[in-house]
Order: C-alpha cells, then structure tokens, then sequence
C-alpha cells in the first residue's frame, strides 16, 4: 500500500518548494522556469545532481553499499537543506553548494569500503586558503590484528580520491581519530 507524504514530512525551501518537488523535476529530466530564477532549488538540484553522479559511482564501486544507503544520504541532504550548513562546490554557473551531511555520507561510505575500519562521525569545513577544498575530521573504529596502518592508509587514499573524483572539492587535510578497537569472534583467554 503506497503512502502519499504528509505535509509534515515534506522538506520545504525557503522559496515554497520542497527538496521532493526538486528531486521530482529531476528525476523526470525537467526544468521549470522557476528552477531556472531561483537559487534555492538551484543549490537543492545541483546538490542532488552530485549526490546522484556520487551514489552512481559507489554503486560501480566493487564493495556491497550497506543496507539503506541512498536513505540515509537523502535524509541528510532533506536535514541540512532546512539547516543550512554547506560547502560551495566548483561550478561554472553561479554558486552551487552540497550539504556537509551529504558529503559526509560519501565520505563515511568511503572510508567504510576499506576492510578492518569503520566510519563513524565525520565534521567537514572549509579551507579558507584553499580554494574548493575542505578539511575533514573524522572519528573511526579498527578492528585488533586487522593492519590498522595499512587500513587507515587505504581510508585516507579512498577519501582523497572521493572527493575530486565525485564530488570536485580537493583534500586539504585529513585527521582521523580512532575511538575503538574491536574484535571479530571469541576472546583469547590468554
């Protein structure tokens, strides 16, 4: 049974739209003319525009996207839509930005990919002194005996690349800091 939204669910701009209508126009390759003049549909379209190129391109991605993925990515682009907090991004047409939660998603998904580590949270600003590239902090847990090194390596390798590759920022910087250990099967009774 199909639900239609409640107006409580629906996640309105600033201009009486709501990221849904946005992401109806583009799921149906149409642009009405007041997509065209206003610059909060604008930002919501070209922010769902690269979060759809960035899913497309970790759906390539060889690993299996854990259960939900594109949920929680549209989620976070609905909370900080209403929010506000974003990123600009590279763009030839008037200033287009990209939801730090969104960003995160894909950054977390990244670093996730990577065997032996898992992403937890992830805080996203500008570099003030350098152009289309952020600096990331990102909290992380390792598993004992997996090479540790190696896996935060391979994390800051996949982050590096996301992010030019998928979403057109560069890495300014990458801190990660390791929260927990964790162990797969019984404990060694040593």
């Amino acid at each position: 049974m199909e639900m239609n939204p409640t107006q409580e669910a629906l996640h309105p701009l600033p201009c009486g739209r709501t990221v849904e209508d946005v992401w109806e126009d583009l799921e149906a390759d149409r642009v009405t003319a007041h997509a065209l003049e206003c610059p909060h549909c604008a930002t919501a379209r070209a922010s769902l525009d690269q979060l759809t190129e960035a899913t497309r391109a970790l759906i390539d991605d060889p690993a299996e996207p854990p259960s939900g993925f594109l949920d929680k990515i549209m989620t976070a682009v609905r909370a900080d839509l209403v929010l506000g907090r974003t990123v600009p991004l590279p763009h030839s047409v008037g200033r287009v930005d990209i939801s730090t939660y969104a960003l995160a998603s894909v950054l977390r998904y990244a670093v996730d990919g990577v065997d032996g580590i898992r992403a937890h949270q992830c805080r996203i600003e500008d570099a003030p002194d350098h152009p289309h590239a952020v600096r990331v902090w990102m909290s992380v847990s390792l598993r004992f005996g997996s090479g540790q090194v190696i896996a935060l390596e391979e994390a800051r390798r996949r982050v590096a690349a996301a992010l030019p590759e998928r979403i057109g920022l560069e890495l300014a910087s990458l801190d990660f800091e390791v929260m927990d250990v964790w162990t797969d099967g019984p404990r060694d009774s040593r």
